[in-house]
């Protein structure tokens, strides 16, 4: 060692020296202060070095430094991450591994005199002495200032690195034998010099360091240098670090449940999943797909477990952080007026998880939620213990799930607590009304009848006397205390308990139900006006009168649903199912009325006003009344085509006018169907003749003085209705904005219903759009140059779905042919018939096709050809269109947003053999023209312009998908059902892609 200098610790003595040199270095900065330098020892005495001149006892050097886990953090995290701001509170020697270099500074005026080597020999010491896996910092680009117009931070740090330029700072680190790993952004801010960035670097300590890791050190190097390194820019912090600490946890669970080997066996697909980012994939997946086939079965389901469950932490991660976010967002929810929104919740097949992975994941939510809220301080044995049971758990259901299994899942995130009382709550913006469809939806599901029906109202019952209850027993509890201190009567806490009896004895729902629970209201209504002023005002009665007025009957209203022509037959066949129903309801409500129990009759294919009316005549023969509304539902091509003529022709008879004034509240409700248009003629097509059905019937009803209520039959992917709310809603006419209703299905309840902030964003964004809405009409541009692209593209779709041997090859490469097998929904996938068709399998069956495969053909096939056949004039008329009109620029996001997630490499996976390749070929030029008619018209270069953070998150997800993608070909190969759904469930998650 130099002997004009010497290598010590520091003390408090010394406090006053280092903030001088602090000074010296960064004069424009505040240096170290007080607080921040005891803090540093106090936390880790040993990890402070100062050199000092022997002769004149003068500071001249420092380095600062604490001990890391590095799984927790981030390498775009910036200084103040790594340092706590600076008091190195997040010092870890238990659980770390990695000393992280907070700081270095040499005197100015001594540098060039070894100073610097002694500091770091100083910190490689400490390493060794601590049994330390490594030394990682942040080196500040001090020349980067200087070229940054004309290079990138990550070739400036290549070309320091190969010695083509001299950096004051990560020149000598790298002198000293660090590696740079990676450049972070904004790690240091407001420092022009460096414009913010840093690089990362690492010395890996040569007695412990593994040759994985050293491996694993060169290959962050390459994949730096080399451009193919995936930098996220957009998305927040926040979130990238919830994912990284949740999935480092699920790792540790494997290794300790799985062993070593197995986890370095998930490690190696990781990594190799990674390298699929890069263009030329096609090779490194065949390569992927033969070490998987060399795999054991047993193994192959514990690999798709393992990326499945990755897939479902990620969006319970962006739960959370959504919810974090809503806490502590500034948002005015004070509105002129309440917008009254409808969501109406139906299961499907797509929601194959399991009732108790789902709860777990909830639990999980909850800690990923603390930490944000704790700065990431949380109990990790939680974690760590919920993450056990995700893994030894089965992730999706091992049964067929009933149609009461369905209502009881539904039930249980609506009914849980907290979240239901905010439903009840009363919002400044909006008023939530919810119906469910699940034990009413009779079209074409063999399973649903009056008995069904009554056992999911049952079921419902059981959660909302639950909460009933335990609201009395809370009020009853206060009011006991103010009763033996003389405050209230022994009455009035009499009054309650038999208020309290009474409502245990309605669990059973039977003849003459409604009549019980009117008698039981009218009991509750008067004991609240005669009783003490502290029970009238008691929040939880305010809550229970909430429910009296959402829940009338102490159930979930249903609607029912069922197809027009079993309608019409109902009216000779007392012994339909449909007639059951409804005459059921008629004895079961009895004096509440039969619109507590269920708010609608829905007729699937209405194809006329006939239909309309058979289906009132059904109700007034079953009822005695015309009270429950009847809603045609306008699904198919020709229904939407014929919607306005039937609404008109309906409404203009004053007969049927009046049963809408008198009976229904002066309003007629029209329900859209997304998914089935969709399936027939594809996205767009489908999105504009439902635009021009909602404009027309407005129109044409708007002078017969009915108020007009639309119903979205529209689920969570972009081709049966979904994407975001924003692009859903933004082309709707006034009508369908001031009164929304729509249905939420299967697998987005869960997700919408995650938490009340997330439930509360989605509302309170509906109603804020509402509102603007009131003095800003939308009107859908029909020009003839949009009218003849949408045919066009719809030609070509429906060429390709009725072309029977194409269509037959396109399905044998999917899941289509085990849906049956799965068992993941109560409803048939398919309708009865052998022939395979369009018309066979049902709409969202034949979504999930398209989804799982990663092809989403519905929202994109047509677009190209259609585009590139388009003249130059009418391709101006559409890029001006892209400006002025709601609608297409609506789709062209959506598609940006679709086409992002497509993997047309993964798709030809699917195929045998080489027969395949020039249908492989078509779909390529096909997706290529659909990407070309997004940027020209977007006049963008980037599919995910509006939403960067949104593409990120794609880009992310999608190499983790892969793996699942080829285990489920695999499966398909070895008649592998338990791979197949694990595979399903799996992908459903990571397309998701909710943001």
């Amino acid at each position: 060692m130099n002997s004009k200098y010497f290598l010590t610790n520091p003390q408090k003595e010394h406090f006053s020296q280092i903030q001088a040199l602090c000074l010296r270095v960064y004069p424009e900065s505040k240096p170290w202060n007080l607080d921040q330098l005891e803090s540093h020892l106090n936390y880790f005495p040993d990890g402070q070095l100062i050199v000092v001149d022997t002769e004149t006892q003068k500071l001249v050097g420092l380095a600062f430094s604490l001990i890391i886990d590095w799984n927790d953090y981030l390498t775009q995290d910036n200084w103040k991450d790594f340092t706590a701001s600076g008091y190195f509170s997040n010092h870890d020697p238990r659980k770390g591994k990695t000393l992280y270099g907070a700081e270095v500074m040499v005197d100015p005026e001594l540098q060039g005199q070894g100073i610097g080597k002694i500091l770091y020999e100083g910190r490689k010491q400490i390493v060794k002495k601590y049994n330390l896996k490594r030394i990682r910092a942040g080196a500040r680009l001090r020349g980067y200032g200087k070229y940054k117009d004309r290079m990138s931070p990550t070739e400036y740090v290549k070309q320091v690195a190969e010695k083509k330029i001299y950096d004051p700072t990560l020149s000598f680190q790298i002198a000293q034998g660090f590696e740079v790993i990676d450049v972070a952004k904004n790690y240091l801010t407001s420092d022009p010099e460096s414009m913010g960035f840093a690089g990362v670097i690492e010395w890996l300590n040569p007695k412990l360091a593994t040759t994985k890791e050293i491996e694993k050190q060169k290959q962050n190097q390459e994949s730096l240098f080399s451009g193919n390194k995936f930098a996220t820019e957009h998305l927040p912090r926040e979130l990238k670090k919830l994912v990284r600490q949740s999935t480092y946890a699920l790792g540790d669970v494997i290794k300790e449940l799985e062993g070593e080997s197995f986890f370095e066996k998930i490690e190696f697909y990781r990594e190799q999943l990674k390298k699929t980012r890069s263009k030329k994939v096609k090779s490194h997946l065949q390569y992927l797909m033969t070490q998987l086939k060399a795999e054991s079965k047993s193994h192959r389901q514990k690999i798709a477990h393992a990326f499945a469950l990755q897939l479902e932490l990620i969006n319970v991660c962006e739960a959370a952080y959504r919810t974090w976010r809503q806490r502590h967002k500034q948002v005015s929810h004070v509105l002129k007026s309440k917008l009254s929104l409808t969501y109406v919740l139906t299961a499907h097949p797509t929601e194959a998880r399991s009732k108790e992975t789902v709860d777990c994941l909830n639990e999980i939510g909850k800690l990923l939620l603390e930490a944000l809220q704790n700065n990431f301080a949380y109990s990790d044995k939680s974690l760590t213990s919920q993450m056990r049971m995700l893994w030894l758990h089965p992730f999706s259901k091992a049964h067929s799930p009933s149609v009461a299994d369905e209502a009881e899942y539904i039930d249980s995130l609506i009914f849980s607590e907290g979240l239901f009382d905010f439903i009840l709550s009363d919002k400044p913006s909006y008023d939530l009304k919810l119906r469910t469809w699940v034990g009413g939806d009779k079209d074409g599901h063999p399973l649903v009848n009056k008995d069904v029906m009554l056992e999911c109202l049952t079921r419902s019952r059981k959660h909302l006397l639950r909460i009933m209850i335990s609201k009395i027993e809370i009020i009853l509890s206060d009011v006991t205390k103010l009763e033996a201190v003389g405050v209230i009567k022994k009455a009035e806490v009499k009054g309650l308990v038999e208020l309290l009896t009474s409502l245990r004895s309605f669990h059973k729902i039977s003849t003459n139900d409604g009549t019980k629970i009117k008698s039981w209201k009218m009991k509750f209504t008067r004991h609240l006006k005669s009783t003490h002023p502290f029970i009238k005002k008691h929040n939880q009665i305010f809550l229970i009168q909430k429910i009296l007025e959402k829940f009338p009957a102490f159930v979930f209203p249903i609607e029912l649903r069922e197809d027009s022509g079993l309608i019409k037959l109902a009216l000779k066949d007392s012994s339909s199912v449909i007639r059951e129903m409804l005459t059921t309801l008629k004895k079961v409500s009895g004096v509440l009325g039969v619109t507590s129990y269920a708010r609608g009759l829905i007729i699937s294919h209405c194809e006329n006003e006939a239909d309309i009316s058979t289906a009132a005549k059904l109700v007034q023969l079953t009822l005695g009344t015309r009270v429950l509304p009847v809603i045609p539902l306008f699904e198919t091509q020709e229904a939407l085509i014929s919607a306005k003529g039937i609404t008109k022709s309906w409404l203009s008879v004053k007969q049927n006018r009046e049963i809408v004034l008198r009976q229904w509240n002066n309003t007629f409700e029209v329900m859209l169907g997304y998914s089935d248009s969709s399936k027939q003629m594809g996205v767009l097509p489908s999105r504009y003749l439902i635009a021009k059905a909602m404009t027309e019937i407005e129109k044409a009803v708007k002078s017969l003085g009915v108020h007009l209520h639309f119903f979205h039959g529209s689920g969570g992917s972009v081709a049966r209705g979904g994407g975001s709310l924003q692009e859903q809603i933004a082309w709707w006419p006034k009508s369908a904005i001031a009164h929304p209703k729509m249905t939420i299905q299967g697998e987005m309840i869960q997700r919408k219903f995650a938490t009340q902030e997330i439930l509360n964003s989605q509302c309170v964004h509906f109603a804020v759009e509402s509102m603007a809405r009131k003095n800003k009409s939308v009107k859908l541009s029909e020009s003839p140059e949009l009218e003849r692209f949408v045919s066009l593209v719809s030609q070509s779709y429906i060429r390709l779905i009725q072309d029977k041997p194409t269509l037959q090859k396109l399905l044998n490469a999917s899941p289509y042919h085990y849906l049956d097998l799965l068992k993941i929904g109560s409803r048939p996938t398919k309708r009865p018939g052998g022939e395979v068709s369009v018309e066979s399998l049902r709409a969202i069956p034949w979504v999930l096709c398209w989804t799982q495969t990663r092809l989403l053909m519905p929202t994109w096939w047509g677009v190209g050809s259609a585009w590139v056949s388009l003249t130059a004039e009418e391709k101006k008329v559409l890029i001006s269109l892209f400006s002025t009109s709601p609608f297409f620029s609506s789709f062209i996001k959506t598609l940006g947003f679709t086409l992002s997630k497509v993997e047309l490499e993964i798709w030809q996976l699917y195929f045998k053999g080489e027969s395949s390749q020039a249908l492989f070929d078509q779909f390529q030029k096909e997706y290529n023209n659909a990407v070309k008619f997004t940027h020209e018209v977007s006049q963008q270069q980037d599919l995910m312009w509006h939403k960067p953070w949104l593409k990120e998150s794609i880009q992310l997800r999608s190499a983790n998908i892969h793996i699942l993608n080829m285990l489920q070909i695999i499966s398909f190969e070895t008649n592998d059902e338990a791979l197949l759904k694990e595979s399903i469930v799996g992908i459903a998650c990571g397309m998701l892609t909710t943001g």
